[in-house]
């Protein structure tokens, strides 16, 4: 039984003429496998599919407004994925997180761009002088998920999305992984996301 993530995966890999196959699951304790191997040519790719599906702080009743800690789901979601990750990487096949978002109709709630920048490479953050009233210009803090000793098996991370029947995935980039994934030989149905980071505040102005 496919789970509602798989399902629209394979319809939008079909759909894009992209080769792929079901990573066969292992009943033994102990044995983490991603789900689906990808081909592009000469490329393979490796991902692992994670569901948004519960969370008490959403409500879709416009009286109750919807509470959340900015990147908090995607932060959760690598954390839960590092062993399938580490399946691919570990062979030297760029691995990659897709989350889909099962509990907003709209996918919005926990999984728009900033999530995952924020879960991805930490909460942006600017530094304060009260005695000069001095602000260092914005940086990347704390909570980063990705660094350059943690989590480095991720390719990227990333957002499949259905709206609308418009299947769309887009791909956040790790900066910090130690097998990368050629965005350049992505076909363009793979919509990307190259980002800079700046783990340090930079001189106050």
């Amino acid at each position: 039984m496919k789970t509602k993530s798989e399902q629209l995966f394979e319809t939008f890999l079909n759909a894009n003429n992209v080769q792929f196959e079901k990573i066969e699951e292992l009943k033994e304790k102990g044995a983490y496998r991603p789900d689906y191997l990808v081909t592009l040519g000469n490329l393979q790719l490796v991902f692992e599919l994670k569901e948004l599906a519960e969370d008490n702080n959403f409500s879709v009743d416009s009286s109750k407004p919807s509470t959340k800690i900015v990147g908090d789901h995607v932060r959760r979601r690598i954390e839960s994925s590092k062993k399938q990750i580490q399946y691919g990487a570990n062979q030297g096949i760029p691995s990659i997180l897709l989350i889909y978002n099962d509990l907003d109709p709209l996918q919005m709630f926990g999984t728009e761009d900033h999530d995952f920048t924020t879960a991805m490479y930490g909460e942006l953050t600017i530094l304060f002088d009260k005695n000069t009233r001095q602000s260092s210009e914005m940086f990347n803090g704390k909570n980063q998920s990705l660094q350059q000793c943690k989590n480095t098996s991720f390719g990227a991370v990333g957002r499949l999305c259905d709206r609308g029947g418009i299947i769309t995935v887009t791909l956040f980039e790790n900066v910090f992984s130690k097998v990368k994934v050629p965005y350049e030989h992505l076909p363009p149905c793979f919509e990307v996301r190259r980002v800079e980071v700046s783990a340090e505040p930079l001189s106050f102005a």
